[in-house]
C-alpha cells in the first residue's frame, strides 16, 4: 500500500494500480459527520446524518449488485470481502481539470452530461451532483469512482429534478471559472428534465 487517505464513508487504500475503499465504521463515520456539523452549526443532526451515511452506503452497494452496469464505468468495480470494494486507480475529474484549457472544459461538461444519461439508462443517479470528485477518467472515459451516493428510487430522482438540487454555484467555485459554472449548470438544467428521465431511465 502506497498511502491511505480518508473520506466520509469510507477508508481509501491506495495502491499502484488500484484503490481499496473500506467502509468505516458508524464511530468513525460520526467522527467525520460531527466536524463538519460543529462548523455548520448543527449538530442536532448528528445522529440522522450518521443513519443517513451508513444506509447510504448497504443502499448503493444493493443498487449495484441488483445493475447490469457495466463494471468499467465504475472503474472495475470488485466488491470484496467484509463490504469493501477494489476500483481502478483512476484520475478524479477534479485533477483532470488542471490540465485542460477552458474549451477543453467545456467538451469535459459535455462527456459528463452524456455519462450521467448513460447512468440513467441503467437505472442510477448520481444525488450529490460533486461531479468533479465522484467522477474519474479512465482511457479518455468517464467512470463513477464514488459509488456509495447513489440512488436507483426514479421518486427521488424526480424530487430533485424540481428542486433543481444540482444549481448551487458554491459546489463548483474550487473547480472552474464563472463561465465555465453557467455553462455546466445551464447543461444540467437541459439534461435532467423529467422528459429525460422518461425517456432514459433503464433502457439498458
Amino acid at each position: 500500500m502506497n498511502k491511505r487517505l480518508g473520506g466520509w464513508q469510507c477508508w481509501v487504500d491506495l495502491y499502484d494500480s488500484y484503490v481499496i475503499k473500506t467502509p468505516k465504521s458508524r464511530k468513525e463515520i460520526k467522527q467525520e459527520v460531527e466536524k463538519f456539523l460543529r462548523w455548520k452549526n448543527k449538530l442536532e443532526e448528528l445522529e440522522e446524518r450518521t443513519d443517513k451515511m451508513i444506509s447510504d452506503i448497504k443502499n448503493s452497494t444493493k443498487v449495484i449488485k441488483k445493475s447490469k452496469i457495466p463494471r468499467k464505468l465504475l472503474a472495475n468495480l470488485e466488491f470484496i470481502e467484509n463490504g469493501r470494494v477494489k476500483q481502478k486507480k483512476v484520475l478524479p475529474l477534479d485533477q483532470a481539470l488542471n490540465n485542460l484549457n477552458e474549451k477543453e472544459r467545456f467538451k469535459l461538461i459535455d462527456k459528463i452530461m452524456k455519462f450521467l444519461l448513460k447512468l440513467w439508462s441503467y437505472g442510477i443517479h448520481e444525488k450529490t451532483f460533486k461531479l468533479f470528485s465522484n467522477l474519474g477518467i479512465d482511457d479518455k472515459e468517464i467512470v463513477l469512482i464514488d459509488v456509495f451516493e447513489i440512488t436507483s428510487n426514479k421518486e427521488k430522482v424526480l424530487k430533485q429534478i424540481k428542486k433543481k438540487s444540482w444549481a448551487k454555484i458554491e459546489n463548483y467555485k474550487k473547480h472552474l471559472s464563472n463561465k465555465e459554472i453557467n455553462y455546466l449548470i445551464n447543461k444540467l438544467d437541459k439534461t435532467f428534465t423529467k422528459k429525460n428521465l422518461n425517456k432514459y431511465w433503464k433502457t439498458r
